[in-house]
């Protein structure tokens, strides 16, 4: 018996949104074993392997709006695993660095 091609791709989606659930639930289990948001696990990860980055770039390469961004930056900030230093190449601007604790 052959299953129809909607149903298939309904039974695909299920799959798949059980998955990011899945992930989801995973990313917070980890990140709160170190008292941060997947959020700003994400943000702390992306500047120890990438290096020092302005809050709109980070916010666009993790998928989250720059309010959601600077939000958890500033936690990052106020909890000493990163520091905002002025961007050499733009003065308006700055970029982030994680510290030796963030590291």
């Amino acid at each position: 018996m052959s299953r129809k091609p909607m149903t298939t791709c309904t039974d695909i989606m299920t799959g798949l949104s059980r998955i990011g659930m899945l992930l989801r639930s995973e990313g917070w289990r980890q990140a709160e074993a170190t008292g941060m948001t997947p959020t700003q696990a994400q943000i702390l990860a992306h500047l120890v392997a990438r290096g020092p980055a302005r809050i709109g770039m980070i916010a666009a390469e993790i998928a989250v709006t720059q309010p959601t961004a600077s939000d958890a930056v500033a936690a990052l900030v106020r909890k000493g695993f990163v520091e905002k230093r002025p961007d050499p190449e733009d003065a308006r601007a700055v970029r982030l660095y994680p510290t030796n604790a963030g590291k």
